[in-house]
């Protein structure tokens, strides 16, 4: 069984990646950086169709986590997020299609669960939408993960976590957006390197799946968890920067998820956010 991982240099890529390979499975890395010196590192873009096809028809699963990932940049690139998460997925799903086999687990998100609506969650919903058609249309399996909001020791250190975690670390004010009562699924990125694990080995193929905590944790709970690890800590709220973006409704059913994986995540809030303290406590932060 030979597995690629598209973006696997990056944040959640990485994490699957190397714990498939540690994990003793024959996977290559799909990115356009990597490690030179990693022999099962291929580079190439998933918006070159001649890199995608070349890397696919020599894979029998592929899990797809290449893509504009940044939610926060968007914006000011709009038409990037859409190259990357709409043509780069399609790219993939027609090299399979050429192939005749193979299987796509697409990364997406729990925000297209998003009542507000954003262009990166249309990116995600359109890509979900196409593996949909190419499934019906061609008969490529496709399985779609809904991702809930990952965090780790390995991340760009761009999410609320790593930003809130890293300024306490510094002896910095924490600042909040809005009224803080936004809430969260948060997952350890090693927690979903686990779950890819026992789709694997569970053969759980063309379903829609959501790997996510269960429990929606608000910044301000969050903030109230840092408090307890540090009373010195100061934070700022400015409730007139409220992201119209940000996500609103519910996830769906995880705990079906959990069933059909035989998996559920390993690492709650507070140990990922010791985790996290003490990964940047032992750098020099910036």
């Amino acid at each position: 069984m030979k597995i690629l991982i598209t973006g696997g240099s990056g944040f959640i890529g990485g994490y699957v990646y190397r714990h498939l390979k540690d994990s003793g499975f024959n996977v290559k890395n799909f990115d356009i950086i990597g490690n030179s010196k990693d022999s099962d590192f291929i580079q190439g873009s998933i918006i070159d169709f001649d890199d995608v096809k070349n890397a696919v028809f020599e894979s029998d699963i592929i899990f797809h986590f290449a893509g504009f990932s940044n939610i926060n940049k968007v914006k000011n690139t709009p038409l990037e997020c859409v190259r990357l998460n709409i043509l780069g997925t399609t790219n993939i799903l027609e090299a399979l299609r050429l192939k005749r086999d193979g299987k796509l687990i697409f990364a997406s998100s729990v925000y297209v669960h998003n009542n507000n609506g954003h262009l990166y969650t249309s990116s995600k919903l359109a890509a979900e939408r196409i593996c949909e058609n190419y499934s019906t249309l061609f008969n490529v399996t496709t399985s779609i993960i809904r991702l809930g909001t990952v965090y780790g020791e390995y991340s760009r250190h761009e999410d609320v976590i790593s930003i809130f975690v890293k300024r306490m670390c510094n002896g910095e004010n924490i600042h909040i957006h809005g009224d803080g009562e936004q809430k969260r699924n948060f997952i350890h990125g090693n927690d979903v390197a686990r779950a890819c694990e026992r789709i694997l080995i569970s053969n759980v193929f063309g379903k829609k799946l959501i790997i996510s905590s269960d429990e929606q944790t608000s910044i301000n709970q969050l903030v109230s968890m840092l408090k307890k690890m540090d009373p010195s800590l100061q934070f700022m709220s400015n409730k007139e920067l409220i992201r119209k973006d940000d996500y609103v409704g519910d996830i769906g059913n995880v705990k079906e998820t959990y069933n059909l994986l035989k998996w559920e995540p390993s690492i709650n809030l507070l140990q990922g956010v010791n985790r996290m303290k003490n990964y940047f406590a032992k750098s020099v932060v910036i």
